[in-house]
């Protein structure tokens, strides 16, 4: 949603006039809208000119950190639109008003401005933190979950393992294999055969007779578990590679599949509070962060129009919401309050020459307020 924040000073001494003179050039061009904004503490002309380049550098943070948490609510909030308070940002930009409550007029303009710069320099510390937190959760989420997809030559097999699946002794303990659906045939009919060692009684198979115990399949494999003894296991675990199976390296821990399961029901509930937390956090930070973003504008078109018109401050602020023809709109506002720079302006001024930046003989500044929705 684009607007311009544009002041021409009162025509005539009548800020009305200024105004009819606006709606007159654009009529079905652009929605406009007045902007009231109080008559803020003046100051020393150097402090204006200073304040005018902090205002535009402080203008494009505040800016990035609204949109920012716009982002955020889009992504997380099912694309729900912000909104000021409950207010919907389009009415609250265009019917704003000062909040003497929040920003004193009393203060002087530098204090205003600091108040917005800590103010949106707080939230965007807290934007960073919370997102860390929140995407350290999610991505130990994602940890947790991997663990439990894919095959069974890759996904943990913690929860599948029972403690009567276990044989761990003096001479013998347990190999877990993932076997590939093709194979299943040849592994179980040579598997007792793979290896065999020597003992002073003569050489026996490194296999436990029997002993493959099938404890789980998927769509391309089975989980076997196979008793060896604990002197050939390594040489059995080489053999079953040799055969094309994997060798799931696994040691049952009575209690951690309860353990793991209890820690990822605990991972998903925390992921839960932190994204619905930072969900509630961003609505209200960025009712906060638009106010104060407003606001600024507001202070930047005051200072503007004090630097371009001189005292007393005798303009009317205005936002126009161009239509899809900005090029027109642009031409009305140069023919209309072309007067308004030396020597006035013709119909084809008003472009800077290339490379340098558009200077138009009346305060315009830029504001595109809901970047994630598309300005029909």
């Amino acid at each position: 949603m684009h607007f311009w924040l544009i002041s021409a000073p009162a025509e005539n001494g009548s800020k009305e006039e200024t105004w009819k003179l606006l709606n007159s050039a654009t009529n079905e061009l652009s929605q406009n809208f007045k902007m009231k904004i109080p008559e803020l503490r003046v100051g020393t002309l150097d402090n204006l000119m200073s304040l005018s380049d902090d205002l535009e550098r402080i203008d494009r943070h505040v800016e990035s950190v609204v949109h920012r948490i716009e982002k955020e609510l889009h992504e997380h909030a099912g694309g729900e639109e912000p909104t000021v308070d409950g207010t919907p940002v389009e009415r609250f930009t265009t019917a704003f008003e000062w909040d003497q409550a929040r920003y004193p007029v009393k203060s002087t303009l530098n204090e205003l401005v600091s108040m917005i710069h800590d103010i949106t320099a707080r939230i965007d510390d807290e934007l960073k933190s919370k997102l860390m937190d929140y995407n350290q959760l999610k991505s130990n989420m994602g940890q947790a979950d991997r663990k439990l997809q894919g095959g069974l030559n890759q996904r943990t097999i913690v929860d599948i393992v029972r403690k009567e699946h276990v044989i761990n002794s003096e001479k013998l303990t347990t190999v877990f294999l993932a076997a590939p659906k093709f194979a299943v045939k040849e592994f179980l009919a040579t598997y007792e055969k793979w290896h065999e060692f020597s003992t002073d009684k003569g050489a026996i198979n490194a296999v436990v007779p029997k002993s493959a115990l099938k404890l789980d399949e998927d769509n391309e494999f089975e989980l076997y578990r196979v008793v060896v003894f604990k002197t050939a296991e390594e040489e059995f675990k080489s053999k079953a590679r040799e055969n094309r199976m994997t060798v799931r390296d696994f040691v049952y821990t009575d209690g951690q599949a309860t353990a793991d399961s209890d820690e990822r029901t605990k991972l998903k509930q925390d992921t839960e509070k932190a994204w619905s937390g930072l969900v509630r956090w961003s609505k209200t930070s960025y009712s906060e962060a638009m106010r104060a973003w407003v606001h600024l504008k507001a202070i930047r078109v005051f200072v503007e129009s004090v630097l371009r018109y001189g005292l007393p401050p005798t303009f009317q602020a205005m936002l126009v919401r161009p239509g899809k023809n900005e090029d027109k709109v642009r031409k009305a506002l140069n023919l209309t309050f072309g007067h308004l720079s030396a020597g006035g302006i013709s119909k084809d001024e008003g472009e800077a020459p290339a490379g340098s930046t558009k200077f138009y003989p009346y305060v315009d500044i830029d504001m595109r307020v809901l970047s994630m929705v598309s300005d029909d």
